[in-house]
Formats: structure tokens, C-alpha cells, sequence
């Protein structure tokens, strides 16, 4: 047998597997087009893997999405209890102080080798352990996941409230209810309510939310139409949530013009307003609650596209969200008399109108509920990122089942109130505005002064002596608001 025969008796090996109903071979061609195909989707997994695909308005989306949380919701009522100009200075303050920490924070990243463009996936407590070692990778590790865990339990919570507040109005709502006896045994009932039970003041007033008479622990249809609705989104990736971001983005710029509207339409009553207030204690800590934008700098680089301006999405998105808090904030307090904690309550009870109902419905689903995931998102990144302490399963135990799991324990009551201030004070105030200022100050001390990110742009600092000193005031400021925040809360 020659080489020829050898040759094609090989190849008729090959081809000869399988025939179809004509007789036609087919196996061969099925064989390479699989391998292509094959071919064709790694290469497009890794070619999708390594682009950036959120573009500006993705990015001014997550951005403007991060920073209007479930602390948006409190503005009325810290407007009406610590007054027009405290309210409204705090405010302009901690949004100046948010933009520069998060610059800071873009920039120390940049810092990081071979990150100048950044092409890596460097998370924020990665950031410290190329700076700090490995003990402040764990450090930072704890402290990020608890103020995510904070900002997502109010989210999950506030949009459980606002969701059977809309089951009351209509149709009634329904929970299961936890308590406690006297003689240590679990008694769980299902109860019901709707508005029936309120008078006419406590609906405009705002007093009367879903089961507010109601001791122990609930759990509710609301919570569970949440859970429903957005724990699938919570274990998708940040590229897959971004689409949804947009949408949310575009649902609070339009929200937000018909609650202006619709405000104004209500009357404006300006004793509903002092100038000063009278109670400034919780002030500092609810508005640090706000600004949380930093958690979501370092996911965002990332997934950016290269042409996407740092310095721009940051300013354009606190600026826009400044607006939003003090506008919602100032037309809501003199719209709704003695404000509650979660504003969308009283204007989901009807006594505003269907169009503020339904308006107030969307709102929450979309800003408040689209937190939800995106906190979620971002925990698990981080857990993940570096060292990879965890799994993506268990990350995602932490990150996502654990929050949408236990939130409905703090449902009712005061006890959101309680975690926006102190969460705002423990967590994200070293979070977002500490722990950033000193990683800046650390790299620019170990001689990492070359960075992509102007934070003082248009200034130009000539030396990094002044840079240093720009940098530590800049923190003296922040450490004297969180100390602020925490000795009104003691007193």
C-alpha cells in the first residue's frame, strides 16, 4: 500500500461515519462545523470578556443609581426636623467631600501596576493589599461587606414597605407574623390589613403604614414580591445588571420631574419648613448614608470603556443627584405635613392622588428596587476579587442570599431609621469617605505619584508636598463631619 492509499483510505476514515436518510455523508461536516463553532464561541467569550462595555450614559446610570438609595427616601422628614439650611449646606458639603474621595479612590487604582488604563480587575480591598498588605486587605474585606449590607437591607426592606403599601391600598395586604410568648414559644399567625383601620389625618399624615400595630416579626407579600423579583437580577454579573440601570437611571430623572410637579400641584405650605429645625442630631448621619457612590468605583473602571472620563461621570452624576436629594427633599417637606421616615409611604396611601400613587409605585421599583441587585452585585465582586477568599457560591451566600434572606427582620418600626444613621456612621463613613482619603495619602508616600485621574482638575498641584496637604485636609474635613455625625447621634 502506497502513500496515496494510506492517504485516502485515512480520510475516507474519517468522513465515513454516519450517513443521512440520502445516503449523503454528513458526519464529517457536522464534526467541523461543531469545532468551529466551538472556536467561534471562545473566542467571543474572551473577546466579550476582555471589552469594556458600559459607555457614558451606562456609567452616569450606576453612577446616578448608586447614590440615590433608600436614604433619599428620609430627606422629607430630615428636612422638616433639622431645617432648610442645615439640611441643604449638609448636603452641598458631603456631595463635595463624596466626588473627591470617590476621585481619590479612581486614582490610587490607576496607581496600582500595569493599571494606568485600567485593564485589571482591581476591587477595592485588592487596592489596599497593593498598598497596605494583606492585612488590610481583610480589614477593608469586613468593613466593605458591612456597609453593603447595610445599604442593601434598607433597600430590600424600603421596597417591601412601599410594595405592600400598594396591596393595602387596593386589595390588602398580607404577612405572616413571628412573635415571642411569655412562656419562650414561637407563635406565628397570618394577619391581615389594609387602610380601613386609619383615619383620614394618618393617611395624609403618613402615619398609617402596613401593619404598623403589629408586634414581633413580619413577614410579608411585599417582601416576598421582592424577593421574587429581584433576587434573580442579584446573581447576574454587573455587565448583565447595567442594561437595567439605564432603564432605572432614565425612570428617576422622569419620576423625579412628575414628583416636582406634582408637589407644586398639591400647594406649598412653608410651616411645614422652618429655616433652622429644631433636631440636627441624626443629620450628618443620614446624608453620609447618601453618598455611597465609591463602593461602585472600582467595579465600574473596570467594566468602562476606555473613553468614558472619570473625573465627568463623578461630577455629573453627584451634581445631578444633589439636585434631585434637595429638590425631593425641600418640595416633599412642605408638601406633606409631619413627613415619615420612608416618604413614599404617605404618597402611596392615595391621599395625594392616583398620579402621585402610581408615580411613587414606579419610583420605588425601579430606584430603590434596582439597588438591591446592584449592592448585591458589588459585594460579591469583592468578596471574590484578590486573594479570592470565597467561591462565586459562596460569595454569592454572603453577598446575596443572606441580605434577601434575614431583611424582613428589621420590617416595621424604627429600625431602618436606626441602621441608615449608625450604618452611615460605622461602615460608610470609613468606606467611603476615610479609608479612601488615607489609601491616596499612603501610595502618594511610597512614591506612587503617577496616577490617570486629575482629582483637582483644573488645578494642577506642582509638587506632591501640596498634593499631600490637599489631601490631609481634605480628610481633617471628613473625620470632623463623621465625628459630627457620631456625637449627634450619642447626645
Amino acid at each position: 500500500m502506497n502513500e496515496n492509499t494510506k492517504l485516502v483510505e485515512k480520510s475516507e476514515s474519517a468522513i465515513d461515519i454516519g450517513t443521512n436518510g440520502n445516503g449523503i455523508h454528513v458526519s464529517a461536516s457536522l464534526r467541523s462545523f461543531g469545532s468551529f463553532r466551538d472556536t467561534v464561541q471562545n473566542f467571543s467569550e474572551s473577546v466579550s470578556q476582555s471589552m469594556k462595555q458600559i459607555g457614558f450614559l451606562g456609567s452616569i446610570s450606576l453612577a446616578t443609581n448608586s447614590l440615590t438609595g433608600p436614604a433619599m427616601l428620609c430627606l422629607p422628614a430630615t428636612y422638616q426636623r433639622s431645617g432648610l439650611i442645615p439640611t441643604t449646606v449638609v448636603i452641598i458639603f458631603v456631595s463635595i467631600l463624596s466626588a473627591l474621595c470617590c476621585l481619590h479612590m479612581s486614582n490610587a487604582i490607576s496607581k496600582v501596576p500595569n493599571n494606568k488604563g485600567f485593564d485589571s480587575d482591581i476591587g477595592y480591598s485588592e487596592t489596599f493589599r497593593h498598598f497596605q498588605g494583606l492585612r488590610s486587605y481583610r480589614f477593608t474585606q469586613i468593613l466593605f461587606f458591612g456597609c453593603i449590607l447595610c445599604l442593601n437591607v434598607s433597600s430590600i426592606v424600603d421596597t417591601a414597605e412601599v410594595v405592600d403599601t400598594f396591596f393595602a391600598h387596593w386589595t390588602g395586604s398580607v404577612a405572616l407574623n413571628f412573635q415571642w410568648n411569655v412562656d419562650d414559644n414561637l407563635s406565628v399567625r397570618l394577619v391581615n390589613w389594609d387602610y380601613s383601620s386609619c383615619s383620614e389625618k394618618m393617611v395624609v399624615s403618613g402615619e398609617c403604614v402596613p401593619f404598623c400595630d403589629e408586634e414581633g416579626h413580619l413577614l410579608t407579600i411585599g417582601y416576598g414580591m421582592t424577593l421574587l423579583i429581584f433576587l434573580p437580577m442579584a446573581v447576574m454579573d454587573l455587565k448583565e445588571n447595567s442594561f437595567m440601570q439605564v432603564i432605572g437611571f432614565l425612570v428617576l430623572i422622569v419620576s423625579s420631574l412628575i414628583f416636582v410637579v406634582l408637589f407644586i400641584a398639591q400647594g406649598i405650605d412653608s410651616s411645614n419648613l422652618s429655616v433652622w429645625g429644631t433636631e440636627w442630631g441624626s443629620l450628618f448621619g443620614v446624608i453620609l448614608f447618601n453618598f455611597s457612590l465609591v463602593i461602585a468605583i472600582p467595579a465600574w473602571l473596570y467594566e468602562k470603556e476606555s473613553h468614558v472620563d472619570v473625573p465627568k461621570v463623578v461630577h455629573t452624576s453627584t451634581i445631578l443627584s444633589s439636585i434631585l436629594y434637595m429638590s425631593i427633599g425641600i418640595l416633599g417637606a412642605i408638601t406633606i405635613p409631619d413627613a415619615s421616615q420612608n416618604m413614599l409611604e404617605s404618597l402611596m396611601s392615595g391621599a395625594f392622588g392616583t398620579a402621585m400613587q402610581i408615580c411613587a409605585s414606579i419610583f420605588a421599583f425601579f430606584i430603590i428596587g434596582l439597588g438591591c441587585p446592584l449592592f448585591s452585585v458589588l459585594a460579591r465582586m469583592n468578596l471574590m476579587d484578590g486573594e479570592r477568599l470565597f467561591s462565586r457560591g459562596t460569595a454569592n451566600f454572603f453577598a446575596v442570599y443572606l441580605p434577601f434572606s434575614t431583611s424582613w427582620i428589621f420590617y416595621g418600626g424604627d429600625g431602618i431609621y436606626q441602621l441608615l444613621a449608625w450604618g452611615g456612621i460605622l461602615f460608610t463613613s470609613l468606606i467611603v469617605f476615610i479609608l479612601p482619603l488615607f489609601l491616596a495619602l499612603r501610595a502618594l508616600e511610597k512614591g506612587f505619584i503617577e496616577g490617570s485621574v486629575n482629582v483637582y482638575r483644573p488645578l494642577v498641584f506642582g509638587s506632591t508636598g501640596v498634593e499631600a496637604s490637599a489631601i490631609r485636609i481634605t480628610l481633617f474635613l471628613a473625620i470632623l463631619s463623621i465625628s459630627a455625625a457620631i456625637l449627634g447621634n450619642l447626645l
